[in-house]
C-alpha cells in the first residue's frame, strides 16, 4: 500500500525513536512510578484444536511472544493510575518482498493500540499512525493520568490494512489498570477496594480473552481448502495453517469458515484456577473478529462425554443433553473497563468485538461447567457453541442467597477499608439499595446544559458502479493524511450514531462516551423490557459509559462525550476489523480552542 505524504511524515518523525535491537520476549517489571514490558513480534508455530476433525491443527502465525511460550494470546500487562506504562515493541518478522506491499500481500509491519485507555494519542503514546517495520524497535510510553479509572482494558495491533490479519492471528492481550483509591466525599474511588481477602484468600480473578483465529490451509492454486462434507476450513496432516490473505476475511469467510471463538488462544480449553466459596472476578475481553459472545455458565452433567470427544456437528446435541445444570448468576459491574452505577444480576455476558464485560460469579459446587456461547445469529441459525469447560475445585458450600452474601461481603470490605464515617455510611447505604456502587464511577452524567455542539456519524457499505463495495463513514472511505473532522478540547458534544447497512460496533479512541438513548427505526426504545421493541443486547446500557457500542440496522444511538485533556490525531471506526481495514474509519483531530484551530497538527 503506497504511503501518503502524511504517513511518510509520521514515519520520519518517529525515526529517531526507532532502533534495531536483539530479540526480546515479554517481561514485566516496575520502577519508580512505572511498569515496563517488552514484546517481540514473531512468527510462532503452535497448535489449535479443530472441533470438526477433533485433531490439533499445526499453525504458524504472527504473535506477541509470551516469555518464550508458544501461546496464541499476548501477555497480560498491568499498570496503576499515575504511572507510566513503558512498552518496547520489537518487530522480528521477516521483511516484505518487493512488490508485496503494493499488492497488500505482506502484513509484517505493526503497531500498538491500547484500547480504551484515556491517554494521549500523540508522539510515542497511543499513536496508531506509527508504523513499526520488520527489523525495527519502538519504545512506547503511555502516561496513565492520576484520575484514570481502574478497570479492564486491552491492547492489539492497529496497523491500517493489516489489523484483520494480525488480530485474526490472536495478537491481543489484556491491559489491566489496578487501583486502590478510597472514595471521598468529593471524589470517586476504585471498586477494587471492595474485593478484599476472605479468610486469607483473595477474590479469584479470571482474565479471558476471546478471539477467533482465522487460520486456513491453501491448495496449489492458492485457494482455501474446505471440507466437502460441512464446508468448514480444513488442513491435512503435515500442512501448516496460516493467516496470510485477504481471502480469509469478510462476513461470509468469518461466519462460514467454521472457526470457533477461543479463550486465551485455545479452542474449547478446560480452564482451571477457580474455587468454590469465593467470588470470582471475571474480566472478559472480546478481541474477536465478528461473532458476538453471549456467554452463560451452566453445570455440566456428571458422566457427560468429554467435549473434545464430540465432533463439531454433534455439539449442539451435546449442549442440549449435558449442559443442563444450574445456571451461574453473573453480577455485572463494569463495561469497557468503566464501573457501572449499580451491579446488575444477569444470566449471560453479552459482548461484541472490542467490548469488555466485568462480572462476579460464585460457585457453590465443585465440578465441571459449560461456557456456552448461547445465541442465534441471523446468518446462522445454529450459531451456538461451547467456548470452553470450566473446572471448579474445592468443597461444596451452603449459601442460600448469593446476592445477599455478595452485599454482606462488599459491606464488610467497605467497613474495613473506608475510614471516613460519612463516606463509609454512603457506600454501605448504596450497597444495601440494590447493590449501587455510585461512589466508584469515574464519569458523571453529561447534562443538557453542558452540551456545546452536535455530531453525527453513519457507517455504511456502499455499492460502487463497478460492483465493488465501499466501506465508509459518512460516505467516505478512510484515507491516510486526510482529517475527516476536527474537534475542540473543552467541548462537550452529543453524537448520533447510525448504520446504513448491517450491524457495526462503533469504537472511538481516547474519549469514552455516555449512552443516552438507543431507538429502532420507528423511534421505539430498545433498552427497556416493557418496550415492544426490546432488544436484550442493550439491557442496562442507558446512563452507562463505554468506548464501544454495537449499532444495528436502523438503530439510532445517542451518546454524549467530553473532550477534557488530550490533543492530537486519532480515529473512530467499525470494530469488525475487516471493515476498518477496508475503510470504515475516520481520522479525527483534537485541537486547542482558538482562531487557528483548523491548522493545528499534533503527530
Amino acid at each position: 500500500m503506497e504511503k501518503s505524504a502524511f504517513s511518510m511524515l509520521v514515519s520520519v518523525a518517529m525515526a529517531a525513536a526507532l532502533q534495531l535491537h536483539g530479540a526480546a520476549s515479554a517481561r514485566s517489571g516496575s520502577g519508580s512510578g512505572s511498569s515496563a514490558y517488552e514484546l517481540s513480534v514473531e512468527r510462532v508455530q503452535s497448535q489449535i484444536y479443530n472441533p470438526w476433525t477433533q485433531e490439533m491443527d499445526v499453525v504458524e502465525l504472527r504473535a506477541f511472544r509470551n516469555e518464550g511460550a508458544d501461546r496464541l494470546v499476548a501477555p497480560v500487562m498491568r499498570i496503576s493510575p499515575g504511572e507510566v506504562l513503558k512498552l518496547d515493541v520489537e518487530n522480528n518478522l521477516p521483511p516484505c518482498e518487493p512488490g508485496d506491499i503494493e499488492k497488500i500481500a505482506c502484513f509484517n509491519s505493526t503497531n500498538i493500540h491500547t484500547h480504551g485507555l484515556w491517554v494521549s494519542p500523540s508522539g510515542n503514546s497511543d499513536n496508531v499512525m506509527i508504523e513499526i517495520h520488520p527489523g525495527q524497535r519502538f519504545d512506547y510510553e503511555f502516561a496513565i493520568p492520576e484520575d484514570h479509572p481502574a478497570g479492564t482494558f486491552w491492547y492489539h495491533p492497529h496497523m491500517h490494512g493489516s489489523t484483520s490479519v494480525q488480530l485474526g492471528s490472536g495478537m491481543a492481550g489484556a491491559l489491566i489498570v489496578d487501583g486502590d483509591r478510597i472514595p471521598t466525599l468529593s471524589a470517586p474511588g476504585d471498586v477494587d477496594i471492595l474485593f478484599p481477602s476472605q479468610g486469607g484468600a483473595a477474590f479469584g480473578e479470571q482474565i479471558w480473552v476471546f478471539s477467533q483465529i482465522q487460520y486456513a490451509c491453501f491448495d496449489e492454486g492458492g485457494q482455501i481448502i474446505a471440507s466437502a462434507s460441512n464446508a468448514a476450513w480444513s488442513c491435512a496432516k503435515g500442512v501448516v495453517g496460516s493467516v496470510e490473505r485477504w481471502s480469509q476475511f469478510g462476513r461470509d469467510e468469518e461466519l462460514g469458515s467454521g472457526r470457533f471463538i477461543g479463550i486465551n488462544g485455545e479452542v474449547q480449553p478446560t480452564l482451571t484456577g477457580v474455587e468454590t466459596g469465593l467470588f470470582q472476578r471475571l474480566r472478559l475481553i472480546h478481541a474477536g473478529l465478528r461473532r458476538p459472545v453471549k456467554m452463560n455458565i451452566r453445570r455440566l452433567a456428571i458422566g457427560a462425554p468429554e467435549l473434545r470427544g464430540v465432533p463439531a456437528e454433534k455439539q449442539m446435541e451435546w449442549i442440549a443433553e449435558y449442559c443442563t445444570g444450574e445456571q451461574v448468576e453473573l453480577f455485572h459491574f463494569a463495561d469497557d473497563g468503566l464501573t457501572r452505577k449499580a451491579i446488575r444480576r444477569v444470566d449471560k455476558a453479552v459482548m461484541y468485538p472490542g467490548s469488555r464485560f466485568d462480572a462476579l460469579a460464585y460457585f457453590k459446587q465443585p465440578g465441571l461447567y459449560c461456557l456456552v456461547n448461547d445465541q442465534t445469529d441471523p446468518s446462522n441459525s445454529d450459531d451456538r457453541s461451547v467456548l470452553g469447560i470450566l473446572k471448579v475445585s474445592g468443597e461444596a458450600v451452603a449459601v442460600a442467597d448469593i446476592a445477599a452474601h455478595l452485599t454482606e461481603t462488599l459491606t464488610n470490605a467497605a467497613e474495613q477499608r473506608i475510614s471516613d464515617a460519612r463516606v463509609r455510611s454512603r457506600v454501605i447505604s448504596d450497597l444495601s439499595n440494590e447493590l449501587q456502587i455510585k461512589s466508584f464511577t469515574w464519569h458523571s452524567p453529561v447534562i443538557e446544559d453542558e452540551i456545546t455542539g452536535y455530531q453525527t456519524a453513519k457507517m455504511s457499505i456502499l455499492e460502487q458502479d463497478d460492483g465493488s463495495f465501499a466501506f465508509s463513514i459518512d460516505g467516505n472511505t478512510f484515507e491516510h493524511g486526510r482529517i475527516d473532522r476536527t474537534l475542540t478540547l473543552g467541548d462537550v458534544e452529543e453524537w448520533e450514531i447510525t448504520s446504513g447497512e448491517g450491524s457495526h460496533p462503533f469504537h472511538i479512541h481516547v474519549n469514552p462516551f455516555e449512552i443516552i438513548s438507543i431507538r429502532d427505526g420507528q423511534g421505539r426504545d430498545v433498552t427497556r423490557k416493557e418496550s415492544e421493541a426490546y432488544d436484550a443486547d442493550y439491557a442496562g446500557m442507558i446512563g452507562g459509559w463505554r468506548d464501544t457500542v454495537m449499532v444495528k440496522p436502523a438503530y439510532k444511538v445517542i451518546m454524549r462525550t467530553r473532550y477534557r485533556r488530550f490533543v492530537g490525531d486519532f480515529v473512530m471506526h467499525c470494530h469488525f476489523a475487516s471493515h476498518g481495514d477496508r475503510g470504515m474509519m475516520q481520522a479525527i483531530r483534537m485541537v486547542m480552542p482558538g482562531p487557528h484551530a483548523e491548522h493545528q497538527a499534533v503527530h
